[in-house]
């Protein structure tokens, strides 16, 4: 019966890092991407850390688990701030890094003015 428990619980896990995955591949903005790695991966991961705890049901794994999903939850959040500071200061203008033509006031071929 813990089998099946542990079972449900890995394909679970697996689904919400495919979702994750997915996430990453349909949204095309930096901070959209940041927000679902950020967010499921870390369900994805305490749900697998959940499974290995069940599997091995011993104070010493859990202790290891315990301190991997408590980096796991700090750095998470520390590393996506940092790259969303570096992104805004960088001045991304748009989802593929290119620099928008509309905002240039350098460009004298412009035809609208």
């Amino acid at each position: 019966m813990i089998n099946l428990i542990i079972g449900v619980i890995l394909l679970t896990s697996a689904l919400m890092v495919l979702i994750a995955s997915i996430g990453m591949w349909r949204f095309k903005n930096l901070y959209a991407r940041m927000h679902v790695v950020t967010k499921v991966s870390s369900l994805g991961i305490l749900l697998l850390l959940i499974a290995v705890n069940l599997f091995f049901l011993d104070w010493v794994v859990l202790i290891k688990t315990a301190v991997i999903f408590g980096v796991l939850v700090f750095l998470s959040p520390v590393s996506a701030h940092v790259i969303a500071k570096v992104s805004r200061s960088q001045k991304e203008t748009n989802e593929f890094n290119q620099p928008d033509p509309s905002n240039n006031p350098d460009d004298k071929n412009d035809l609208t003015q």
